[in-house]
């Protein structure tokens, strides 16, 4: 599936170039190999307009991002909805993407996903070079485990649809 119109969206933010920023990219590239039907998984996204296009029309878009915090806790995973990430965008992301101002743009202009849930890992080590720190890598199982228990239900209901449609 590479078209996400009424279906399920997982996009993994982040640069894989820069050390644990790379964990939204290889928490998705994780989910993708789980070959779950009705899903499309993005890691090429960089700006908010690719955002946009990414999730236009989904049922449900799931976001996976690397995120700075003070005091840090390299490993924590939280788990937010978009409201969320408007009330904290300093603390939900270790880079420019603004995922909040992107999904108000994207009302505005009547393309957001239905639902939209996103998922953070916070980091310690956002230098130059590839890799994820040990922390952070140790926690990439437990987002595609979360994510994967989001998305599942969702994705049997596309299936049964489809199922139905074709009979």
């Amino acid at each position: 599936m590479t078209d996400a119109s009424g279906g399920i969206v997982i996009v993994g933010l982040g640069n894989v170039y820069r050390r644990d920023d790379g964990v939204g990219v290889a928490a998705a590239t994780a989910l993708g190999r789980l070959g779950i039907p009705n899903v499309v998984v993005r890691t090429d996204i960089a700006d908010p307009m690719s955002l946009l296009e990414a999730w236009t029309d989904a049922r449900l878009a799931v976001i996976i991002d690397a995120a700075l915090a003070n005091p840090q806790t390299p490993g924590r995973i939280r788990r937010c909805e978009w409201h969320d990430v408007a009330a904290q965008p300093d603390e939900l992301s270790s880079h420019s993407m603004d995922v909040a101002r992107t999904h108000t743009l994207g009302r505005a202009l009547g393309r957001v996903p239905a639902r939209l849930a996103v998922f953070t890992v916070e980091v310690e080590d956002t230098g130059h070079g590839a890799g994820l720190s040990p922390r952070v890598a140790r926690a990439v199982p437990e987002v595609v485990r979360l994510v994967a228990a989001e998305i599942r239900p969702a994705s049997r209901v596309d299936s049964k649809a489809r199922s139905a449609g074709h009979s």
